[in-house]
């Protein structure tokens, strides 16, 4: 126990002035709306019916596939590029 102590002790004492975390540029927009609609897609939350808006659309929650895992989402039609007629 006392090794396993000094060795995870032993990289705090070198980062005395950093905070430790990594450090990496913010996404850009593009990756910005991506992981947004990932995590959006992802979301345990869900029922059946509710809308999903994603950087690729609107999708319908359809409910959780047979894996019993994967969630399963049926686009919505943009009502803007659907003619009146058929509205």
């Amino acid at each position: 126990m006392a090794v396993l102590i000094a060795s995870v002790s032993a990289p705090d004492a070198a980062m005395c002035g950093e905070t430790g975390r990594i450090k990496r540029k913010p996404p850009d927009a593009s990756e910005a709306e991506r992981i947004a609609s990932e995590v959006a897609m992802n979301d345990s939350l869900l029922r059946k019916g509710d809308i999903v808006v994603t950087d690729r659309g609107f999708f319908v929650f359809r409910g959780v596939a047979a894996d019993g895992y994967t969630f399963e989402f049926s686009p919505v039609p943009n009502p803007v590029s659907v003619p009146k007629s058929v509205r």
